[in-house]
């Protein structure tokens, strides 16, 4: 199920990076599917990133146009997406890329509403988004370490909330030698399970802290282009403020449990002594 999860974020994370080529960069089919190829002999191999730039080649039998062209944007699912969802609300665990792919799936299912919000917004225009290649390039796989992060966490979660005694060098083994998901990066995320067995976030691990240190400026820059020129990019801006959250030993959740103490007497811990406490507001 987590497998399947993963697997949602992933190919959300490479169609908005198709999208942001394909209307920020106005990419051919034909550039689309050399990238994706360049890609998959570097840091992004893996067999999702491998069918992608297949996809791009491939003609339709009916019309002789890209295949690409004449498919309908109305994603569907099967459910494990969801399930994987569910599942890490009932752990509280947070995986907010698998979230909003499952999101994106719905949201492109209402393809009536969609045209008539076009015709109503107006469309969108972003030739001129100033964004490069290798910036793409650079999100993607920020973003893929986020999705890998994500999903493995609930994993161990689940392992002990479970019992499951799950060995996540194991199972990164496994799924490296043969899934959807396999990727190059999962030989190194077996390599950081094998250094701390105990991992609770591949974010914590120093090796992988240096994967990604060097790509958020790059991460942030396309997330804001494709905003300013409204590509929608739902999962790299949620792994990407996904990150950033994680790393913040301060979010202003102080001031929701205030609200929360002040509207329902929910009660609240403080920073500087032991115990819960509550205001007379």
């Amino acid at each position: 199920m987590v497998h399947n999860g993963i697997e949602y974020g992933m190919m959300q994370l490479i169609a908005e990076a198709y999208d942001l080529m394909k209307r920020g960069l106005g990419f051919s089919n034909d550039e689309l599917q050399k990238t994706f190829t360049t890609w998959n002999g570097g840091r992004l191999q893996s067999f999702l990133v491998e069918i992608t730039s297949e996809i791009f080649a491939q003609k339709d039998n009916l019309t002789g146009a890209d295949i690409i062209d004449v498919i309908l944007d109305k994603g569907k699912q099967k459910g494990t997406g969801k399930w994987t969802s569910q599942n890490a609300m009932d752990l509280g665990i947070p995986i907010p890329t698998i979230d909003v792919s499952v999101s994106m799936r719905e949201i492109s299912s209402l393809k009536d509403q969609r045209q008539e919000a076009e015709a109503l917004y107006g469309s969108l225009n972003a030739s001129n988004s100033g964004l490069t290649v290798d910036q793409v390039e650079e999100a993607l796989y920020f973003n893929f370490i986020m999705t890998y992060a994500q999903g493995m966490q609930q994993l161990a979660a689940a392992s002990k909330e479970y019992g499951y005694a799950l060995d996540m060098e194991v199972i990164s083994k496994i799924w490296r030698g043969g899934c959807i998901i396999r990727s190059g990066l999962l030989e190194k995320m077996r390599k950081a399970f094998n250094r701390n067995p105990e991992l609770s976030n591949l974010l914590l691990d120093e090796e992988f802290a240096n994967e990604v240190k060097p790509l958020i400026n790059n991460t942030s820059a396309v997330v804001s282009m494709a905003m300013q020129n409204g590509i929608p990019l739902s999962a790299m801006c949620a792994g990407l403020n996904y990150f950033n959250a994680f790393k913040s030993s301060r979010l202003p959740m102080n001031l929701v449990q205030a609200q929360r103490d002040h509207f329902g007497s929910h009660t609240y811990e403080r920073i500087d002594r032991e115990g819960i406490f509550h205001t007379e507001w």
